[in-house]
């Protein structure tokens, strides 16, 4: 993990001279990602070192183009890519040349793809758009109701031996559904036809989306609304035939098939209990709300006032909260559709459950790169920015995994990896590099996940 340097004189003059840079997340970032490196170097020879570095930069946390310079002077990515033209006037040029090679882009992406089969998770991802010179900017409503332009990012996931990785994606319009996109990206990213099944969510639960879908040669499971007409939920847990055990919870179901289709409806218990708990909260909140209201109203009307109509007064029954629950039999309940018979219950309902990882897949794309809002202002250099960020957000996935193998998620987050190591130096004295004196926690973060900070890599 490096030995603390040897103490020595130094001139005022090399003192001038010394230059200091920021060594630790960089020769990680550096060190983890060979093949991507090796992906970029095939399929972008000229501006390969360029393209890693901006997504480098990017996952340590620079995710303003204006300031790349800056952070990547102070770095050292200088070091192993010198004398890169990373300006704000030669970004723009390098983004906007970058978005125009969409075909190198699929092809890396497909380079990658090749390494999974079996399932793909898929889901859309809405992005704010300040660019009214965008064709496929509109105005739409995404997760969080907010009616604004954007455009549809749509993202293929995958999760292969422990490891995740986001694979694939493709930005369409804002005002197109996920459902519709599908087949589209599916036919580019090369798994149309493939036998590939796809996860999605309960925006395709549509008969024309299962059209589309098997119309591409792919397998799928999806979750159906809980009032479909596929299914008939029952209405207490003792008319489920079966049970299983699933992440120390128990989990009932009963299933049927139709035209070659498995459709199976869960009841969770851990999740009834959340749902149920968090209807009884919503129940007693109207309740409350309706006698305070009541209680106004009567010291109103003692006064000769009155600001509700008796018809108002009448239809403030207080409710059976009780009574209420009991009557929601749909509560702790999941329905999933799938055309793959080989597989039992309890595997469909674990491969759906590994959705969470795209779901985390769009938290990490918001709030850890902190990019849900663009302000690139042409289709072609939006293109590349979401290339970049696209291989950030799989260097963010690799630190991940790194710690999920270590079994240290509990203890160490994307930040704390990278804020710790970027507490490493590098310091360049009488023409050499040399790491400086690093604390105790960046000691002890190294040792955990057998991170090995030997020396400069290059000097």
């Amino acid at each position: 993990m490096g030995s603390p340097p040897k103490k020595e004189k130094v001139s005022e003059q090399e003192l001038r001279e010394v230059q200091c840079v920021e060594y630790g997340a960089c020769s990680y970032l550096y060190q983890a990602n060979g093949a991507m490196m090796d992906g970029l170097r095939r399929f972008f020879p000229d501006t390969w070192k360029t393209v890693f570095t901006l997504a480098a930069l990017k996952c340590i946390g620079e995710a303003s183009l204006k300031r790349v310079q800056t952070c990547y002077e102070t770095s050292y990515l200088s070091v192993l890519f010198p004398r890169l033209g990373l300006s704000a006037p030669s970004l723009t040029h390098v983004m906007r040349e970058l978005g125009r090679n969409r075909d190198g882009i699929c092809s890396y992406m497909r380079d990658g793809l090749s390494a999974y089969s079996g399932f793909i998770l898929v889901d859309g991802h809405r992005i704010i758009s300040e660019s009214r010179n965008m064709p496929l900017t509109q105005m739409s409503y995404d997760s969080r109701m907010r009616y604004e332009p954007q455009i549809n990012l749509l993202y293929l996931f995958g999760r292969k031996d422990g490891t995740r990785l986001p694979l694939y994606y493709k930005q369409f319009a804002g005002s197109v559904p996920d459902c519709l996109a599908l087949p589209d990206i599916g036919d580019e990213a090369g798994i149309g036809g493939s036998g590939i099944t796809v996860i999605v969510d309960k925006g395709f639960g549509s008969e024309d989306d299962f059209s589309a879908i098997t119309g591409s040669g792919m397998h799928y499971i999806i979750p159906l609304r809980r009032n479909t007409t596929e299914a008939q939920i029952p209405a207490n847990t003792s008319l489920y035939a079966n049970a299983f055990n699933f992440r120390q919870r128990s989990v009932f179901w009963i299933s049927g098939t139709k035209d070659r289709c498995k459709v199976v409806v869960y009841y969770d218990m851990l999740l009834a209990m959340h749902e149920t708990n968090d209807l009884i909260c919503r129940l007693e909140k109207k309740n409350n709300t309706m006698a305070a209201a009541l209680q106004k109203e009567g010291a109103r009307r003692s006064k000769g006032k009155s600001k509700l109509t008796d018809e108002q007064i009448a239809a403030m029954q207080s409710i059976d909260v009780a009574s209420n629950v009991q009557q929601r039999s749909e509560i702790g309940t999941l329905i999933l559709k799938t055309d793959r018979l080989d597989l039992d219950e309890s595997q469909i309902y674990a491969l759906y459950k590994t959705r969470q990882e795209i779901e985390q897949n769009s938290k990490c794309y918001d709030d850890t790169l902190d990019l849900d809002a663009s302000f690139m202002q042409d289709q072609d250099t939006f293109e590349g920015w979401l290339f970049v960020n696209h291989l950030a957000l799989q260097m963010l996935y690799s630190i991940l995994d790194h710690v999920a193998q270590a079994n240290l998620a509990g203890r160490y987050s994307f930040k704390d990896v990278l804020r710790t190591l970027e507490g490493i130096r590098a310091n360049k004295i009488h023409g050499q590099w040399r790491l400086s004196q690093f604390t105790k926690n960046t000691r002890k973060l190294c040792t955990d996940l057998n991170i090995k900070i030997d020396g400069p890599l290059v000097g």
